[in-house]
């Protein structure tokens, strides 16, 4: 067992009870589940207590018998989705980095935060210093407002409910009513842009990437240092080409301009 200090045994033990569940091929009991895992019975109560309530796991209420739940069921989904919109979208953010030669990335929600599942860095000197798994506070980005925007309202309003507006720079929005205000701009654009918002010295141009049912999938972003372009440049040059390139990208994941909500 790891001896360090930051290691988290109660974790490693869900996560070993539901890779244990994922690979079985039929349902658990606890007593299963207790030989398994090596844990006592009392343990795998409150585990999988836990992990059903996060809807993890699902327990039949006849057997009593434990399987994937809905939420790891719609996880596992999310997954194989983005690994299909990473290999589609792949070698068109490689076309637009040639292009403009800057930082392009793909986004994505995870609560409150987006995290960049996909990153095309250059060769400049002075460069975005970004890579996939980056996790940043969506209010303050270009792709967290790009995607937000086209969101039925009923799910946007619930992911506004849970901003906190926490200030990163003097350029951070830290209201809902100029948020919002920020959100309309951007339907009507089609685009997104944060300059100084998150990080002093880091500017983006966002546009969002949908699937057939025009679901809001992730966003297609440039990441550029502030001291190499202007608010006129983002706009006027580089968000065209994201948008277009967004464009392409959404086409060949099954949207078409009739499918949008």
């Amino acid at each position: 067992m790891p001896s360090s200090r930051q290691f988290v045994e109660s974790l490693s033990r869900g996560f070993n009870l539901l890779s244990i569940v994922c690979k079985s091929g039929k349902p658990l009991s606890l007593s299963e589940l207790s030989k398994k895992c090596n844990l006592s019975v009392s343990t795998i109560q409150r585990l999988t207590y836990t992990l059903q309530d996060m809807g993890l796991l699902d327990r039949d209420h006849r057997t009593k018998k434990f399987k994937i739940g809905p939420e790891m069921i719609t996880l596992s989904f999310a997954v194989v989705d983005n690994l299909e919109l990473k290999r589609i979208a792949n070698p068109y953010m490689r076309e637009l980095s040639r292009k403009i030669n800057e930082v392009v990335a793909l986004a994505v929600f995870s609560g409150t935060q987006v995290i960049l599942i996909e990153s095309i860095k250059t060769q400049q000197v002075l460069n975005v210093n970004t890579g996939a798994g980056v996790s940043i506070r969506f209010h303050a980005t270009a792709s967290g407002k790009a995607m937000l925007a086209f969101l039925p309202q009923a799910e946007a309003d619930i992911l506004l409910g849970k901003l906190t507006f926490e200030k990163s720079t003097d350029n951070t929005i830290v209201s809902l009513k100029a948020f919002k205000a920020e959100l309309s701009k951007v339907r009507k654009r089609g685009f997104a842009i944060a300059i100084d918002e998150d990080t002093d010295g880091l500017s983006a141009v966002a546009a969002p990437l949908r699937g057939k049912d025009g679901e809001v999938l992730s966003a297609l972003t440039v990441l550029v240092p502030t001291a190499r372009v202007s608010r006129a440049k983002l706009i006027d040059e580089y968000a065209p080409q994201v948008t277009k390139m967004a464009g392409r990208i959404s086409f060949d994941m099954g949207f078409r301009e009739d499918s949008g909500r």
